[in-house]
C-alpha cells in the first residue's frame, strides 16, 4: 500500500552511470511546484473551513422573561447554540429587577455571566392596563445579582450595535418598548442591524397578542424603521409544543440547567392547567441561525392603535397588494417545519452546558 509521502513522492529516473538530464531537471522542478501549490491549496480550504466553521452571528437578545416561560426557553437556546454570539441580554417590563435576577440566574446555570445584562423600559410608550401573569416563585432568596449588575439597556443595545465591527443581530421575544427607544436615541444603530428577529402578533386570523398589545406604538416603531425583520407570529408557532417524548428527554438529561426548565415546566403547569406551551419565542431564536425553518412572505406590519376595540391587532399587507415604493423588508413566517425546531430545542437544552467564557466571544 502507497503512503501519502510516497504517493506525493518524486522518482528520479536511473541513468546508467550518467548525470540526469536538462528535461529530467525540468520535469523534477515542475513536480516541485506541483506539489507546492497544492499543499498551498489544501492549507488554504482547510484555513478558509476554519474560519466559516469559527464565525458566529452577533446577537442581542432582549426579552420580558418572567412572564410567559418561553423567555427562558429562548434565552437557553441562544446559550447553547454555536452559531450564536450573544453580546448582550436586555429585560423589558415592570417588575425589572425579579426579571434580571431571573436572567442572572440563566446566564449562571449556562456559565455565561460574562456577558452583559442591562435593565430596559419598565413601561410601555403609551398607557397600557394589559398584563401577563408572572413566575417568580421560581426565584430562591440565594438568586441575588451583584450590585454591579444593573446597566441601562437602552445604551447597553445601542452601544453594543454601534461599535460591533459586523452588523448585530437583535432578537426580541417580549414588547419592543427598549429596542424603539434604542431607535429613537440613536438612530445610526439601524445601519449596523443585520436584522431583527421578533416573536410577536397574531396575523390568521388578525388578533391582538400580548407582546403588540403592552405596546403597539414601540412595535410600530420598529416595523417602519427599514430594519430587515422576520416575525414569528403567535399564530404560525401553534405547532411548536413540547410533547410528552420531549418531556421525557428533557428530565432524563439531569445537568443543572435541564433540571431548572423542567422545575419551570412544572410551576407553568400549575397555573396552566392542560394549556400547551406555545414555543413561539425559542423559534424566533432558532431561526435567527436557521432561517430554513419556516417559509414566509414579503410585506408590511401594522399595528391598531386608534380604536379602543382593535387597539395592539396586528395586521400584515403581503408585497404584491402594497403600492408602489421601496421594498418590504419585513418577512413573515407563514409555516414551521414544527418537528425539526422542537428537535433542534431538544438536543441543544438537553445538552451540558457549553460553558463558555470571555474568550470564545
Amino acid at each position: 500500500m502507497h503512503t501519502a509521502i510516497q504517493m506525493f513522492a518524486i522518482h528520479e529516473p536511473i541513468h546508467g552511470g550518467g548525470q540526469p538530464s536538462q528535461h529530467d531537471a525540468r520535469r523534477g522542478s515542475s513536480r516541485l511546484h506541483w506539489f507546492a501549490c497544492s499543499f498551498a491549496l489544501v492549507l488554504f480550504l482547510l484555513f478558509a473551513g476554519f474560519l466559516h466553521a469559527q464565525h458566529r452571528i452577533p446577537v442581542v437578545f432582549d426579552s420580558n422573561i418572567g412572564d410567559d416561560i418561553g423567555n427562558e426557553f429562548a434565552l437557553a437556546l441562544a446559550l447553547q447554540s454555536p452559531e450564536l454570539n450573544v453580546r448582550a441580554v436586555s429585560v423589558v417590563g415592570d417588575d425589572a429587577e425579579n426579571r434580571m435576577r431571573l436572567a442572572w440566574k440563566l446566564l449562571g446555570l449556562y456559565g455565561r455571566r460574562d456577558i452583559e445584562l442591562g435593565r430596559g423600559a419598565v413601561e410601555p410608550l403609551l398607557d397600557s392596563t394589559v398584563a401577563y401573569p408572572s413566575h417568580f416563585e421560581i426565584l430562591t432568596p440565594q438568586d441575588l445579582m451583584p450590585p454591579a449588575i444593573n446597566r441601562d439597556a437602552i445604551s447597553l443595545i445601542v452601544n453594543t450595535v454601534l461599535y460591533s465591527s459586523e452588523p448585530v443581530t437583535l432578537i426580541a421575544t417580549g414588547t419592543l418598548t427598549t429596542i424603539a427607544l434604542a431607535m429613537k436615541v440613536d438612530t445610526r444603530i439601524n445601519k449596523n442591524i443585520a436584522r431583527i428577529v421578533v416573536a410577536g402578533g397574531a396575523f390568521r386570523p388578525p388578533d391582538a397578542e400580548y407582546n403588540m398589545q403592552r405596546d403597539p406604538l414601540a412595535a410600530e416603531i420598529v416595523f417602519t424603521s427599514g430594519v430587515p425583520i422576520t416575525v414569528v407570529s403567535r399564530d404560525v408557532a401553534n405547532g411548536c409544543t413540547l410533547e410528552a417524548s420531549d418531556l421525557a428527554r428533557l428530565r432524563a438529561a439531569q445537568n443543572p440547567a435541564s433540571r431548572f426548565l423542567v422545575q419551570l415546566i412544572e410551576v407553568w403547569q400549575k397555573g396552566q392547567g392542560n394549556g400547551h406551551l406555545i414555543l413561539d419565542d425559542a423559534l424566533a431564536v432558532a431561526v435567527s441561525f436557521r432561517p430554513a425553518l419556516i417559509q414566509s412572505r414579503l410585506g408590511n406590519v401594522s399595528v391598531d392603535m386608534a380604536d379602543p376595540k382593535t387597539y395592539g391587532i396586528t395586521r400584515f399587507e403581503p408585497a404584491a397588494e402594497l403600492p408602489t415604493g421601496p421594498p418590504p423588508r419585513i418577512a413573515l413566517a407563514n409555516q414551521v417545519d414544527s418537528r425539526a425546531f422542537l428537535d433542534l430545542l431538544m438536543e441543544r437544552l438537553a445538552a451540558p452546558s457549553r460553558s463558555e467564557g470571555p474568550g470564545t466571544r
